[in-house]
């Protein structure tokens, strides 16, 4: 309720009295009372009254006198309250105005000319305990904060608990429209009801009337006139020690007696709150309670409330924004304005009726703060658009200096934005960190649209950023990269902004290479997998379309590098990995480049394997070594070696394998720098040793040893390089030993997790991959009709992409559930493929296993077979042929436990056609390699099978035994008779 002379005014029912007489003024002539109304005295221009009254109307200014005319006319003898000044707008005055009483009056009464209290103040609780506090202590408190934070909503809200809690007067100036010294000095004066001689009171006359009179003036919204508004408070509370000073103001007033207090935006919710999380939250809380009371809803379900909490989240919490972004739910719905946020100085303009012109809409808030700015500090404002996360100084210079503003400049200036509350500082140790709020940029975007600067300050800032993570990360793209400081992790967001500018259509092309060659180093480093295959895919299309050579070769040796290390990670296909590292290998020698000729004989070793051709990757490994050699570096001749190694492996050279991973281990034990160099360039070298060693000795008949080496070569994994090493590890090595060592819980655990990094980080070939493991897990558990399809779907998706380094053994476990079903032509067509693709490209690790596998595919077969016959028999012939095939390709390859199987399978074969004898003999010769204790499945089968097979011999002497004493009775008797 609003009160001068005779009138009352009631803004929330909109209803204006004379005397209990309700007067009929009209809607447009309550809108002009209203605004003349709730600015306190202060003048209001005409153009402030067209845009707040008619704001999407061109209107007459005659319209104005109209409605002036019929208020003084409906105001009787209070007619002279409206004042008009000539060329300037009108103000509400009191018609008399009375003097300060010497004594003070009662809480409630006169001088307590306050705004009305703000209605549905949410979440400032504290924030109005701590300020009453601070001026019970201080002279003079000045309210800092951006604009819509919500400054003068608190300052009202502390004045009205002031005068409820004190005695003293509570006085309140609204100084938006007032500029020049002695407007505020009149308003000042008309604010307190003091009584003057002459035109205009002058400070010394307002300090004497106001000494020894307890008094709290709050002055609201003092920004744009700080400078005059600083003075008259240090003069007022220099002879006024009874006289406290509220100010409300995007920066300090910088006066000895001022104490400020920093208005924080409302609370918002984190991006992976719960439902209750978010609705905890006071900035969601606003926008909740505003749409209940523009729609008239009581509640809102759970999709609604995580919009809200996203909107509040991207509007940082400011109230203004928030009231905006709820009025215009009536227009786009909730879901409407979330995705319109991206052009919220659009769409957040339908703010209150009443509100001053600079808060009806969020543009109309910043025009107001830009406005006060020099234009040094306007330049660098707009210029500073373009880092969309934290920066500090030295990238702040670079990308804004110019000739037109020096760095000298560009330090005021920052300063200030900072005490204006546009530029969000923060401290890292001595370090200054800045950040601008989410609407802020957009404002700035804006202004830096309207000034045609977009292209040449993305331009600037995509050229910093490419030389920035150049000087960090040196001039090849390690695969284990790490940031190189701090400053770099921070702005990492901004250079993905300047990258998409860069590759845009007023972007440059040029620009874009050099500056995603640097970027996907970083995002390599970081593990960001996806992420640096997408922008270096992106790169190398473009390379396609630029002239040869138009790119500096480093440069596009960078993105072909990375692409090619990732597509083996993401969705492949391998063969363009091994095509990619190619094309590096090749500048790489044209160019003279050492660093980049010896990443491209790793990268052609690792696309090798991954598509199972390890004849090639033996021969890449070799001229690694030889080029190391050749080039005298001895920690790529060491690394060389162990590639060697592990190709051995994988064609079935298991000790050569494993003593040139001994050697190695115990050269990099006394060459630690070595061990260090090559964990820069690839990975952990003792990674390679002990995973491929875990392989080693499970065959050779070690499942607990294998199973230690598996724990080590997981532990090796640091936190900061953990991506794509723990999934390739966990999928090399971890799932597949423990669950053949009959570990299926610790298999299960590690397969959760390389599930889980892979859905994580999109790596596509190895989420499939881990399918066909789960797929495998749930065969072995007895869910064929659950894991059989996801197995078969699985392997083909793997087989298309190129990935053949690890499915044999899923191919093998996939057509023994084939045979297990009758499906015989879908397994021979599955072994007859891994068959011929082991055999062409040297993969001979698991080629005893594809034997065996043929040879239950011809046991199944025979059993349809008429027993006796001749097919019978040539086909119990075939089965017999693939087992010995596979026993003798173990005992070549010295790979026990796969002989264990083929022989297991052999001596079943045996059994089957009646030679337990001989199936027995095949078994005790190999159990003295095992030990009944093992907890490997296989070798407790062999045991099973032994003890099963001595049992039914015995049987077999026991009815052997009975036939004999039988024919012996029955001749005796023959002979009696």
């Amino acid at each position: 309720m609003i009160k001068f002379g005779h009138i009352e005014i009631d803004i929330s029912t909109r209803v204006v009295r004379r005397r209990d007489e309700v007067l009929h003024v009209g809607s447009r002539g309550f809108e002009i009372l209203a605004l003349l109304a709730s600015v306190d005295g202060r003048l209001v221009t005409k153009d402030e009254l067209m845009d707040a009254v008619w704001p999407d109307t061109v209107v007459e200014e005659n319209n104005i006198h109209v409605h002036l005319s019929a208020l003084r006319k409906a105001f009787g003898e209070d007619r002279d309250c409206i004042v008009t000044v000539p060329g300037r707008g009108y103000r509400l005055m009191p018609r008399t105005a009375a003097a300060l009483p010497s004594e003070n009056p009662a809480p409630g009464k006169a001088l307590r000319r306050l705004p009305p209290f703000p209605t549905g103040l949410i979440g400032r609780d504290a924030a109005i305990t701590q300020v009453c506090a601070a001026l019970d202590s201080a002279p003079v408190l000045t309210l800092t904060g951006a604009g819509g934070i919500g400054k003068t909503t608190l300052s009202i809200a502390v004045a009205h608990q002031i005068a409820e809690a004190h005695p003293e007067p509570v006085c309140f100036v609204e100084l938006a429209a007032l500029t020049d010294r002695q407007a505020i000095l009149s308003s000042i004066a008309q604010s307190c009801q003091l009584s003057f001689d002459g035109d205009f009171p002058s400070i010394d006359t307002i300090a004497a009337m106001l000494a020894d009179n307890p008094c709290t003036l709050v002055l609201d919204n003092a920004e744009h006139a700080i400078t005059h508004v600083a003075g008259i408070v240090e003069v007022l509370t220099a002879g006024n020690p009874a006289l406290r000073v509220l100010v409300t103001s995007r920066e300090p007033l910088r006066i000895a007696q001022e104490r400020t207090v920093r208005v924080e935006p409302l609370d918002v919710p984190a991006h992976d709150a719960t439902e209750q999380e978010v609705l905890a939250q006071s900035a969601v809380h606003l926008f909740l309670a505003r749409l209940q009371a523009l729609l008239g809803k009581a509640c809102f379900d759970k999709t609604e409330t995580f919009i809200a909490g996203e909107i509040c989240r991207r509007l940082d919490g400011i109230p203004l924004a928030i009231e905006l972004a709820a009025a215009g739910v009536l227009s786009f719905g909730i879901e409407g304005v979330y995705r319109r946020l991206d052009d919220r100085m659009s769409i957040l303009t339908r703010g209150y009726r009443t509100a001053l012109p600079r808060q009806k809409t969020l543009r109309a808030t910043f025009d107001w703060s830009f406005a006060l700015l020099d234009p040094g500090a306007q330049a660098l404002f707009r210029r500073l658009a373009m880092f969309g996360g934290v920066f500090t100084l030295e990238p702040m210079c670079a990308v804004a200096c110019d000739s037109g503003l020096t760095i000298g400049a560009a330090i005021d200036g920052i300063g200030e934005l900072v005490e204006k509350s546009m530029v969000n500082v923060s401290f890292d140790g001595p370090v200054a960190t800045y950040r601008m709020n989410e609407s802020t940029r957009a404002y700035a975007l804006e202004q830096l649209h309207a000034e045609n600067e977009t292209q040449e300050i993305a331009s600037r800032i995509a050229r910093y950023f490419a030389s920035r993570f150049d000087a960090g990360v040196g001039r090849t793209c390690s695969l284990q990269l790490a940031v190189a400081s701090s400053d770099l992790r921070q702005t990492l967001d901004d250079a993905r902004a300047a990258a998409e500018w860069a590759f845009s259509a007023g972007g440059d092309l040029h620009l874009a290479v050099e500056l995603t060659s640097t970027l996907t180093g970083v995002l390599l480093g970081n593990c960001l997998i996806e992420e640096c295959g997408t922008r270096a895919e992106r790169a190398v299309s473009a390379l396609n379309e630029l002239p040869p050579g138009s790119i500096d070769v480093v440069s596009e040796m960078r993105v072909r590098a990375a692409l090619a290390a990732t597509l083996p990670n993401l969705c492949g296909p391998i063969g363009r990995s091994w095509q990619l590292w190619n094309e590096v290998l090749d500048l790489a020698i044209s160019s003279g480049n050492d660093e980049f000729q010896a990443r491209a004989y790793w990268g052609l070793w690792n696309a090798a394997l991954y598509g199972g051709n390890v004849h090639d990757a033996i021969d890449h490994a070799l001229s690694f070594q030889t080029f190391a050699r050749n080039h005298g570096h001895a920690w790529q001749e060491t690394l060389a070696n162990l590639l060697v190694a592990v190709a051995q492996h994988c064609s079935g050279q298991h000790d050569q394998a494993k003593s040139r991973i001994v050697g190695a281990m115990q050269h990099l034990a006394t060459h630690p720098r070595e061990a260090e160099q090559i964990t820069s360039f690839a990975v952990n070298p003792l990674a390679i040793c002990y995973a491929t060693l875990a392989r080693i000795v499970w065959l050779q008949g070690d499942a607990d040893e294998a199973l230690a080496y598996v724990d080590k070569s997981v532990n090796l994994i640091t936190p900061d390089k953990m991506e794509p090493w723990l999934t390739h590890v966990l999928g090399v090595v971890a799932v597949p030993i423990a669950l053949l060592s009959g570990d299926s819980q610790r298999g299960r655990r590690y397969l959760d997790i390389m599930r889980s990094q892979a859905v994580r980080h999109r790596f596509t070939i190895w989420r499939e991959y881990s399918e066909c493991l789960a797929a495998s897990c749930d065969l072995l558990e007895g869910e064929t009709e659950r894991g059989l399809p996801v197995l078969e779907a699985s392997l083909d998706a793997l087989i298309a992409r190129g990935f053949r380094r690890l499915i044999t053994p899923l191919v093998v476990g996939c057509a023994e559930e084939l045979i297990a079903d009758g499906r015989f032509a879908d397994a021979a067509a599955r072994l007859a493929d891994t068959l011929i693709f082991c055999r062409r490209n040297g993969k001979l690790f698991f080629l005893p296993e594809v034997w065996r596998a043929l040879g239950l595919l011809a046991q199944a077969r025979a059993r349809l077979e008429v027993q006796a016959s001749d097919a019978w028999r040539d086909t119990l012939n075939e089965a017999r042929a693939c087992f010995l095939e596979a026993i003798q390709l173990s005992q070549h390859q010295g790979a026990r436990m796969w002989q264990l199987r083929a022989t297991v399978a052999m001596a079943r074969l045996s059994h089957e056609d009646g030679q337990t004898a001989s199936a027995l003999a095949l078994l005790q010769n190999l159990s003295v390699d095992f030990e009944r204790s093992s907890r490997s499945p296989d070798v407790q089968a062999l045991f099973e099978l032994i003890d099963a097979l001595h049992a039914h011999h015995a049987e077999q002497l026991e009815d052997v035994g009975f036939e004999v004493v039988r024919a012996r009775q029955t001749t005796g008797i023959a002979s009696l008779a």
